[in-house]
C-alpha cells in the first residue's frame, strides 16, 4: 500500500506539471507523513543529516557551476577558444 501510493502521487504530480525533482521530494515526504510512524521532525532531520554526504552534494554544485558558466559566458567563451586551437 505504501509503495502503491508512493508511485500514484508521484506520477499524479508529474501529471499536473509539477517538475520532477519536486514531485520526487513531495511524493517521499507525504509518503513518509502518511505511512511512518516517526515524526515530521524526523523528516527534516534526514534532510540535514542527507546534506552531510558530500557525495551527494557533487550533483547540485555541478549544474550550478555550469548555469554560472552559461550565465556569465565562460561557456561559449570556452568553447570559442577550443574552436581556435583544433583548426591551428
Amino acid at each position: 500500500m505504501t509503495i502503491l501510493f508512493l508511485f500514484v502521487a508521484l506520477f499524479a504530480l508529474m501529471f499536473i506539471g509539477v517538475p520532477i525533482a519536486i514531485s520526487l521530494g513531495l511524493a517521499g515526504s507525504l509518503t513518509i507523513i502518511f505511512f511512518s510512524p516517526d515524526s515530521v521532525r524526523s523528516l527534516a532531520i534526514k534532510l540535514f543529516e542527507t546534506s552531510e554526504h558530500y557525495t551527494l552534494l557533487a550533483i547540485p554544485f555541478f549544474l550550478l557551476a555550469g548555469a554560472f558558466m552559461t550565465t556569465g559566458g565562460v561557456a561559449r567563451r570556452l568553447i570559442a577558444k577550443r574552436h581556435v586551437l583544433v583548426d591551428e
